[in-house]
Protein backbone atom coordinates (compact mmCIF):
# COMPACT_ATOMS: atom_id res chain seq x y z
CA UNK A 1 0.00 0.00 0.00
CA UNK A 2 2.99 2.31 1.11
CA UNK A 3 4.99 1.72 -2.11
CA UNK A 4 1.48 2.32 -4.34
CA UNK A 5 1.09 5.84 -2.62
CA UNK A 6 4.22 6.97 -3.31
CA UNK A 7 4.00 5.88 -7.07
CA UNK A 8 0.83 7.77 -7.27
CA UNK A 9 1.01 10.68 -9.81
CA UNK A 10 1.32 14.04 -8.11
CA UNK A 11 -1.72 15.65 -9.59
CA UNK A 12 -3.35 12.79 -7.45
CA UNK A 13 -1.92 14.61 -4.17
CA UNK A 14 -3.12 17.84 -5.12
CA UNK A 15 -6.94 16.67 -5.33
CA UNK A 16 -6.80 15.13 -2.30
CA UNK A 17 -5.27 17.81 -0.82
CA UNK A 18 -7.70 20.43 -2.50
CA UNK A 19 -10.90 17.54 -1.60
CA UNK A 20 -9.28 18.49 2.14
CA UNK A 21 -9.64 21.89 1.81
CA UNK A 22 -13.26 22.26 0.00
CA UNK A 23 -14.35 19.82 2.69
CA UNK A 24 -13.11 21.65 5.48
CA UNK A 25 -14.14 25.02 4.40
CA UNK A 26 -18.24 23.68 3.61
CA UNK A 27 -18.21 22.19 6.91
CA UNK A 28 -17.04 25.34 9.04
CA UNK A 29 -18.55 27.82 7.09
CA UNK A 30 -21.78 26.01 6.78
CA UNK A 31 -21.85 26.06 10.43
CA UNK A 32 -21.34 29.68 10.56
CA UNK A 33 -23.75 30.25 8.25
CA UNK A 34 -26.40 28.28 10.45
CA UNK A 35 -25.73 30.32 13.05
CA UNK A 36 -26.26 33.71 11.09
CA UNK A 37 -29.60 32.31 9.59
CA UNK A 38 -31.08 30.52 12.48
CA UNK A 39 -34.49 30.71 12.58
CA UNK A 40 -34.61 33.29 9.35
CA UNK A 41 -36.05 32.39 5.91
CA UNK A 42 -33.86 34.83 3.65
CA UNK A 43 -33.71 35.92 -0.11
CA UNK A 44 -31.85 34.46 -2.83
CA UNK A 45 -30.12 37.56 -3.62
CA UNK A 46 -29.98 41.37 -2.74
CA UNK A 47 -29.13 42.68 0.83
CA UNK A 48 -29.12 40.26 3.81
CA UNK A 49 -29.42 37.26 0.91
CA UNK A 50 -28.28 33.70 0.73
CA UNK A 51 -26.94 34.70 -2.33
CA UNK A 52 -25.06 37.91 -0.39
CA UNK A 53 -23.80 36.18 2.14
CA UNK A 54 -21.83 33.35 0.19
CA UNK A 55 -20.49 35.78 -2.62
CA UNK A 56 -18.86 37.14 0.35
CA UNK A 57 -17.73 34.45 2.30
CA UNK A 58 -16.41 32.52 -1.44
CA UNK A 59 -14.39 36.07 -2.16
CA UNK A 60 -12.60 35.88 1.56
CA UNK A 61 -12.54 32.53 1.41
CA UNK A 62 -10.65 32.20 -2.22
CA UNK A 63 -8.45 34.86 -1.31
CA UNK A 64 -7.26 32.94 1.40
CA UNK A 65 -6.96 29.35 -0.18
CA UNK A 66 -5.63 30.18 -3.15
CA UNK A 67 -2.47 31.85 -0.49
CA UNK A 68 -2.87 28.35 1.55
CA UNK A 69 -2.30 26.50 -2.17
CA UNK A 70 0.74 28.49 -3.07
CA UNK A 71 2.24 27.75 0.63
CA UNK A 72 1.08 23.74 -0.21
CA UNK A 73 4.55 23.31 -1.77
CA UNK A 74 6.19 24.97 0.81
CA UNK A 75 8.51 27.12 -1.47
CA UNK A 76 7.38 30.16 -0.14
CA UNK A 77 4.36 32.33 -1.78
CA UNK A 78 5.65 32.17 -5.49
CA UNK A 79 3.21 32.53 -8.29
CA UNK A 80 4.10 29.29 -10.20
CA UNK A 81 6.17 25.97 -8.98
CA UNK A 82 9.35 27.92 -8.47
CA UNK A 83 10.39 31.96 -9.42
CA UNK A 84 12.97 31.24 -12.47
CA UNK A 85 10.60 33.30 -14.68
CA UNK A 86 8.85 30.84 -16.12
CA UNK A 87 7.45 28.39 -13.63
CA UNK A 88 10.39 25.46 -13.60
CA UNK A 89 11.63 24.35 -10.44
CA UNK A 90 14.50 25.53 -8.82
CA UNK A 91 15.88 25.72 -5.18
CA UNK A 92 14.92 29.53 -4.89
CA UNK A 93 12.81 31.41 -2.27
CA UNK A 94 10.03 33.60 -2.88
CA UNK A 95 11.69 37.48 -3.70
CA UNK A 96 9.61 40.42 -3.16
CA UNK A 97 8.57 40.37 -6.29
CA UNK A 98 7.24 37.29 -6.15
CA UNK A 99 5.43 38.49 -2.94
CA UNK A 100 3.66 41.06 -4.73
CA UNK A 101 2.48 38.71 -7.33
CA UNK A 102 1.32 35.96 -5.81
CA UNK A 103 -1.37 38.57 -3.32
CA UNK A 104 -2.20 40.00 -6.61
CA UNK A 105 -3.30 37.07 -8.29
CA UNK A 106 -5.06 35.59 -5.19
CA UNK A 107 -7.29 38.98 -4.64
CA UNK A 108 -7.99 38.33 -8.69
CA UNK A 109 -9.70 34.45 -7.61
CA UNK A 110 -11.00 36.08 -4.53
CA UNK A 111 -12.83 38.91 -6.70
CA UNK A 112 -13.68 36.70 -9.58
CA UNK A 113 -15.41 34.25 -6.88
CA UNK A 114 -17.07 37.02 -5.23
CA UNK A 115 -18.73 38.87 -8.78
CA UNK A 116 -19.04 35.18 -10.04
CA UNK A 117 -21.65 33.96 -7.00
CA UNK A 118 -23.53 37.38 -6.89
CA UNK A 119 -24.13 37.75 -10.82
CA UNK A 120 -25.54 33.67 -10.86
CA UNK A 121 -27.11 34.51 -7.11
CA UNK A 122 -28.97 37.80 -9.00
CA UNK A 123 -30.27 35.02 -12.37
CA UNK A 124 -31.56 32.56 -9.74
CA UNK A 125 -33.63 35.28 -8.13
CA UNK A 126 -34.86 36.26 -11.59
CA UNK A 127 -36.10 32.49 -11.89
CA UNK A 128 -37.55 32.03 -8.75
CA UNK A 129 -39.17 35.19 -8.44
CA UNK A 130 -40.45 36.10 -4.79
CA UNK A 131 -38.91 33.15 -3.13
CA UNK A 132 -37.50 32.74 0.16
CA UNK A 133 -34.99 29.89 1.36
CA UNK A 134 -35.16 28.22 5.02
CA UNK A 135 -32.37 28.86 7.40
CA UNK A 136 -31.14 25.18 7.13
CA UNK A 137 -31.65 24.81 3.17
CA UNK A 138 -29.42 28.27 3.04
CA UNK A 139 -26.54 27.15 5.92
CA UNK A 140 -25.97 24.04 3.05
CA UNK A 141 -26.57 25.94 -0.05
CA UNK A 142 -23.84 28.53 1.30
CA UNK A 143 -21.75 26.38 2.38
CA UNK A 144 -21.54 24.08 -1.01
CA UNK A 145 -20.81 27.35 -2.58
CA UNK A 146 -17.74 28.05 -0.51
CA UNK A 147 -16.58 24.49 -0.36
CA UNK A 148 -16.83 24.31 -3.99
CA UNK A 149 -14.96 27.55 -4.69
CA UNK A 150 -12.21 26.39 -2.05
CA UNK A 151 -11.89 23.16 -3.85
CA UNK A 152 -11.66 24.96 -7.15
CA UNK A 153 -9.30 27.24 -5.91
CA UNK A 154 -6.97 25.77 -3.96
CA UNK A 155 -6.75 22.83 -7.09
CA UNK A 156 -6.07 25.68 -9.16
CA UNK A 157 -3.72 27.12 -7.28
CA UNK A 158 -1.10 24.73 -6.22
CA UNK A 159 -0.86 23.86 -10.05
CA UNK A 160 -0.84 27.51 -11.28
CA UNK A 161 1.17 28.40 -14.67
CA UNK A 162 0.83 30.20 -17.13
CA UNK A 163 -1.86 28.91 -18.83
CA UNK A 164 -4.05 28.79 -15.88
CA UNK A 165 -3.13 32.40 -15.84
CA UNK A 166 -4.15 33.58 -18.87
CA UNK A 167 -7.81 31.89 -17.53
CA UNK A 168 -7.73 33.82 -14.80
CA UNK A 169 -6.99 37.30 -16.19
CA UNK A 170 -9.81 36.54 -18.86
CA UNK A 171 -12.19 35.74 -16.42
CA UNK A 172 -11.26 38.43 -14.42
CA UNK A 173 -11.78 41.40 -16.78
CA UNK A 174 -14.64 40.23 -18.13
CA UNK A 175 -16.17 39.55 -14.80
CA UNK A 176 -15.57 42.72 -13.30
CA UNK A 177 -15.96 44.75 -16.66
CA UNK A 178 -19.76 43.35 -17.50
CA UNK A 179 -20.28 43.83 -13.13
CA UNK A 180 -19.36 47.31 -13.50
CA UNK A 181 -21.81 48.07 -16.96
CA UNK A 182 -24.63 45.99 -14.92
CA UNK A 183 -24.44 48.23 -11.65
CA UNK A 184 -23.42 51.79 -13.65
CA UNK A 185 -25.82 54.07 -12.09
CA UNK A 186 -26.59 55.51 -15.32
CA UNK A 187 -27.77 53.08 -18.08
CA UNK A 188 -26.90 55.48 -20.72
CA UNK A 189 -23.26 55.51 -19.16
CA UNK A 190 -22.37 53.91 -23.07
CA UNK A 191 -23.58 57.62 -24.89
CA UNK A 192 -19.81 58.51 -23.57
CA UNK A 193 -17.63 56.55 -23.35
CA UNK A 194 -16.18 53.33 -21.88
CA UNK A 195 -14.21 55.25 -18.87
CA UNK A 196 -17.68 56.90 -18.02
CA UNK A 197 -17.71 53.66 -15.85
CA UNK A 198 -15.14 54.66 -13.42
CA UNK A 199 -16.07 58.65 -12.56
CA UNK A 200 -18.71 57.69 -10.38
CA UNK A 201 -18.52 57.03 -6.84
CA UNK A 202 -20.58 53.85 -7.21
CA UNK A 203 -19.75 50.41 -6.31
CA UNK A 204 -19.92 50.56 -10.36
CA UNK A 205 -16.86 52.85 -10.50
CA UNK A 206 -15.17 50.65 -7.66
CA UNK A 207 -15.84 47.53 -9.71
CA UNK A 208 -14.69 48.76 -13.39
CA UNK A 209 -11.32 50.83 -11.74
CA UNK A 210 -10.35 48.18 -9.40
CA UNK A 211 -10.64 45.96 -12.29
CA UNK A 212 -7.96 47.38 -14.31
CA UNK A 213 -5.79 48.18 -11.42
CA UNK A 214 -5.43 44.42 -10.65
CA UNK A 215 -5.38 43.47 -14.13
CA UNK A 216 -2.14 45.57 -14.67
CA UNK A 217 -0.58 43.88 -12.05
CA UNK A 218 -0.98 40.89 -13.24
CA UNK A 219 -0.10 41.73 -16.71
CA UNK A 220 3.26 42.87 -14.89
CA UNK A 221 3.35 39.73 -13.50
CA UNK A 222 3.18 38.27 -17.08
CA UNK A 223 6.01 39.87 -18.16
CA UNK A 224 8.40 38.46 -15.75
CA UNK A 225 7.24 35.18 -15.97
CA UNK A 226 6.71 34.70 -20.10
CA UNK A 227 10.06 36.73 -20.97
CA UNK A 228 12.43 34.43 -19.27
CA UNK A 229 15.49 35.75 -21.02
CA UNK A 230 18.08 33.13 -19.17
CA UNK A 231 19.61 30.90 -21.57
CA UNK A 232 19.70 32.62 -24.21
CA UNK A 233 22.86 32.86 -25.98
CA UNK A 234 21.69 34.75 -29.43
CA UNK A 235 22.23 38.29 -28.52
CA UNK A 236 19.81 39.53 -30.96
CA UNK A 237 16.64 37.20 -29.54
CA UNK A 238 18.02 38.69 -25.89
CA UNK A 239 17.52 42.25 -26.71
CA UNK A 240 14.20 41.24 -28.09
CA UNK A 241 12.84 38.71 -25.19
CA UNK A 242 13.71 42.31 -23.20
CA UNK A 243 12.40 44.40 -24.96
CA UNK A 244 8.59 42.50 -24.94
CA UNK A 245 9.12 42.17 -21.26
CA UNK A 246 9.82 46.07 -20.99
CA UNK A 247 6.81 46.35 -23.17
CA UNK A 248 4.72 44.24 -21.27
CA UNK A 249 5.25 45.87 -18.13
CA UNK A 250 4.49 49.06 -19.70
CA UNK A 251 1.38 48.18 -20.52
CA UNK A 252 0.47 46.71 -17.41
CA UNK A 253 1.77 50.03 -15.66
CA UNK A 254 -0.80 52.25 -18.37
CA UNK A 255 -3.68 49.77 -18.07
CA UNK A 256 -3.48 49.88 -13.78
CA UNK A 257 -2.83 53.89 -14.44
CA UNK A 258 -6.02 53.62 -16.15
CA UNK A 259 -7.66 52.49 -13.39
CA UNK A 260 -5.70 55.16 -10.50
CA UNK A 261 -6.49 58.03 -12.54
CA UNK A 262 -10.32 58.42 -13.57
CA UNK A 263 -11.44 61.20 -16.16
CA UNK A 264 -13.00 63.03 -13.15
CA UNK A 265 -9.76 62.77 -11.29
CA UNK A 266 -7.00 63.60 -14.25
CA UNK A 267 -8.25 63.55 -17.88
CA UNK A 268 -4.47 64.08 -18.88
CA UNK A 269 -2.94 61.43 -17.35
CA UNK A 270 -5.97 59.24 -18.09
CA UNK A 271 -5.65 59.70 -21.64
CA UNK A 272 -1.89 59.18 -21.68
CA UNK A 273 -2.39 56.12 -20.05
CA UNK A 274 -5.04 54.73 -22.41
CA UNK A 275 -3.26 55.56 -25.40
CA UNK A 276 0.09 54.77 -24.58
CA UNK A 277 -1.17 51.34 -24.04
CA UNK A 278 -2.42 50.91 -27.57
CA UNK A 279 0.92 52.60 -28.98
CA UNK A 280 3.04 50.38 -26.44
CA UNK A 281 0.88 46.77 -27.77
CA UNK A 282 1.36 47.91 -31.37
CA UNK A 283 5.20 47.59 -30.54
CA UNK A 284 5.31 44.31 -28.56
CA UNK A 285 3.01 43.26 -31.90
CA UNK A 286 6.17 43.51 -34.08
CA UNK A 287 8.78 42.89 -31.28
CA UNK A 288 7.46 39.41 -30.32
CA UNK A 289 8.30 37.64 -33.49
CA UNK A 290 12.24 37.91 -32.69
CA UNK A 291 11.44 36.80 -28.67
CA UNK A 292 9.48 33.89 -29.35
CA UNK A 293 10.54 32.36 -32.89
CA UNK A 294 9.03 29.38 -31.89
CA UNK A 295 5.44 30.49 -31.73
CA UNK A 296 3.11 28.86 -34.36
CA UNK A 297 3.11 31.87 -37.77
CA UNK A 298 -1.02 31.80 -36.87
CA UNK A 299 -0.08 33.92 -33.13
CA UNK A 300 2.10 36.51 -35.20
CA UNK A 301 -0.54 36.82 -38.25
CA UNK A 302 -3.07 37.44 -35.30
CA UNK A 303 -1.46 40.06 -33.82
CA UNK A 304 -0.56 42.15 -36.97
CA UNK A 305 -4.79 41.73 -37.82
CA UNK A 306 -5.49 42.97 -34.70
CA UNK A 307 -3.51 45.68 -34.90
CA UNK A 308 -5.17 46.51 -38.18
CA UNK A 309 -8.28 46.35 -36.69
CA UNK A 310 -7.51 48.75 -33.60
CA UNK A 311 -6.49 51.01 -36.46
CA UNK A 312 -9.31 50.68 -38.27
CA UNK A 313 -11.65 51.00 -35.08
CA UNK A 314 -9.69 54.63 -34.31
CA UNK A 315 -10.39 56.16 -38.04
CA UNK A 316 -13.98 54.70 -37.68
CA UNK A 317 -14.46 57.06 -34.27
CA UNK A 318 -12.23 59.59 -36.13
CA UNK A 319 -14.68 59.84 -38.90
CA UNK A 320 -17.92 59.69 -36.79
CA UNK A 321 -18.79 56.40 -37.73
CA UNK A 322 -18.24 54.91 -34.32
CA UNK A 323 -18.99 56.29 -31.06
CA UNK A 324 -16.02 56.46 -28.59
CA UNK A 325 -17.21 53.90 -26.39
CA UNK A 326 -16.98 51.41 -29.38
CA UNK A 327 -13.43 52.26 -30.28
CA UNK A 328 -12.42 51.69 -26.73
CA UNK A 329 -14.10 48.48 -26.56
CA UNK A 330 -13.22 47.04 -29.68
CA UNK A 331 -9.44 48.48 -28.86
CA UNK A 332 -9.64 46.96 -25.12
CA UNK A 333 -10.94 43.57 -25.93
CA UNK A 334 -8.41 43.03 -28.49
CA UNK A 335 -5.42 43.91 -26.41
CA UNK A 336 -6.63 41.58 -23.69
CA UNK A 337 -7.61 38.82 -26.11
CA UNK A 338 -3.22 39.08 -27.08
CA UNK A 339 -2.38 39.23 -24.52
CA UNK A 340 -4.09 36.08 -23.17
CA UNK A 341 -2.93 34.35 -26.24
CA UNK A 342 0.29 35.13 -25.91
CA UNK A 343 0.43 33.59 -22.48
CA UNK A 344 -0.78 30.83 -23.68
CA UNK A 345 2.01 30.57 -26.55
CA UNK A 346 4.58 31.64 -23.88
CA UNK A 347 3.51 28.89 -21.51
CA UNK A 348 2.90 25.97 -24.52
CA UNK A 349 6.73 26.80 -25.61
CA UNK A 350 8.38 26.68 -22.09
CA UNK A 351 9.60 23.22 -20.93
CA UNK A 352 7.25 21.05 -19.73
CA UNK A 353 8.04 20.51 -15.83
CA UNK A 354 7.52 17.29 -14.00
Amino acid sequence: MVATESMAPPRLGVEGAAIVVGGGAFVVCGVVALLSFWGRSLPIAGPGSVGQFAAIAAGIVGFLTYTAGRLWHRQGLTPFEASDGRGRGTAGRATGADIVDTFAIALAYGIVALLGWLVLGAVLADGFQDATVYFLSAAVLAGAVIGVTAYAVFASSAGMDLMRLSTLLAAFAVIGILTAMLSAPDPHWWMLHLSALGMTRSVSSLAFNLTLIIAGVIVTAIARYATDARGIEDPRRHAAVLRVRVGLILIGVLLACVGIFPLNVSQVLHNVSAVGMVLVFALVVFWVRAALPEAPRSFFVLGYVFFAAIVVALVFFVIGYYVLTAAELVAGVLVFSWLIVYLRVSGAAAPAVR
